[in-house]
């Protein structure tokens, strides 16, 4: 299956194991890493990419999705281990800040520390700023997950109301030097954004929103520091992105080809109103040259006050199958290379002809579900979401489409 060659290609423990190796990072020719902070959905994976191919590691800490940490990681005497919340915090990603801030202040400098990213960082760790309690922070995430902006925008406001965001964790490590490992699941694969820039002293400002821009009027903080103000200019940062979504894309490509049909990468970056984009998508395809066709993105749905199951990628697929219920010809596969699509349990879906007319048989209005962000049980009904959880990867949405031949 393609999907699959897709996450594949971009696995977060071969990636990091890869790197590891062309750096040679246990010789005595490159600074051979005695600490490691792993944060993400993907965090696992990437740290046990370092344990295949390194033995310099004195301690290491862990913070991710309690599914994702496996039993051999969780024995592991020299691992911190801690399960933490996404995509909305809660107790156990305050105390997980307060780990990662404990964990990185006791590093000594002659130490040489490591950090893999991956996305899901944001909500896995934080320490909020003054006065903005954890009730007041899940408000905000959950205002900001419905509201339709994008990730860049989703991550600018999140660093507002964090210490240790945008930068802001530079002011607890004491070594001069970090490197840090990233996979994107951000457009550009801009690194102030991934996990919401832990390390990457680069003040953006947000969009305008005077619901969030009250919240934070109202604390003692008032508007953010732009960027950490101690350590920052003090520390030698590498930043290395060894994933994102055109990897896995290419991979596709190559597969597809490797099977004798035609294959076109499209470079237009996916992104906006998911329903939106399955016309936009539907009328390139109808006029476009038979084959496969890929794109990477992320696009966004503004959920309703009470959502029903699925997320973007259930509601763009679905939205795409009302368009080709009379055209046998046309496929589509919309997924989350995480793994995972808004509060489902799948990556995504891959819809025909048959789709919309299963739906439609069993009683289901699809644009009403579609408003109602309920795709998801539709798509169960019709059998068409696509399993995506032993992904070891983020690194934003997949869309391959398949054209056949007149």
């Amino acid at each position: 299956m393609l999907y699959e060659t897709a996450l594949d290609a971009a696995d977060g423990r071969y990636l990091v194991n890869q790197w590891c190796q062309k750096n040679n990072c246990s010789s005595s020719q490159h600074r051979a890493f005695t600490h490691c902070v792993a944060i993400g959905k993907a965090a696992a994976a990437m740290l046990q990419g370092v344990l295949d191919s390194s033995r310099s590691l004195k301690k290491s800490l862990l913070i991710c999705p309690a599914s994702k940490i496996s039993r051999h990681l969780q024995k592991n005497n020299n691992i911190i281990s801690l399960a933490s919340s996404h995509p909305v915090p809660d107790e156990k990603s305050i105390a997980a800040g307060q780990a990662l801030v404990n964990f990185v202040s006791n590093i000594k400098d002659k130490d040489e520390l490591l950090f893999l990213i991956s996305g899901g960082t944001s909500s896995l760790v934080e320490m909020t700023v003054d006065n903005i309690t954890l009730e007041q922070l899940q408000q905000i995430n959950n205002y900001l997950l419905s509201s339709g902006k994008d990730i860049h925008q989703i991550n600018a406001w999140r660093q507002q109301f964090s210490k240790i965001k945008g930068g802001g964790l530079l002011n607890w490590i004491k070594t001069s030097h970090v490197t840090q490992l990233l996979l994107s699941d951000v457009k550009e694969d801009k690194a102030e954004f991934i996990g919401s820039g832990l390390l990457v002293d680069a003040y953006t400002a947000p969009d305008s929103d005077d619901y969030l821009s009250n919240v934070l009027s109202r604390s003692q903080s008032g508007v953010r520091r732009q960027g950490p103000e101690k350590r920052g200019a003090a520390i030698q940062l590498d930043t290395h992105i060894i994933g994102n979504i055109k990897l896995a894309m290419q991979a596709v490509h190559q597969a597809a080809l490797s099977q004798g049909l035609a294959s076109i990468i499209h470079d237009e970056f996916i992104e906006g109103n998911a329903a939106a984009v399955a016309k936009k998508l539907y009328d390139f395809l109808i006029i476009a040259e038979p084959g496969i066709h890929i794109w990477g993105g992320e696009t966004t749905v503004c959920l309703p006050e009470k959502p029903g199951i699925g997320g973007r990628n259930q509601t763009l697929a679905l939205a795409f199958a009302q368009y080709i219920a009379e055209n046998p010809g046309l496929h589509l596969l919309a997924a989350g290379t995480d793994g995972i699509d808004g509060n489902s349990n799948c990556a995504g879906a891959v819809v025909s002809m048959y789709t919309a007319k299963k739906a439609v048989a069993m009683g289901f209005d699809i644009q009403v579900e579609i408003e109602k962000a309920n795709a998801g049980i539709v798509l169960m009904a019709t059998d068409d979401l696509v399993k995506g959880a032993r992904s070891n990867t983020n690194v934003m949405d997949i869309y391959i489409a398949y054209k056949q031949s007149d």
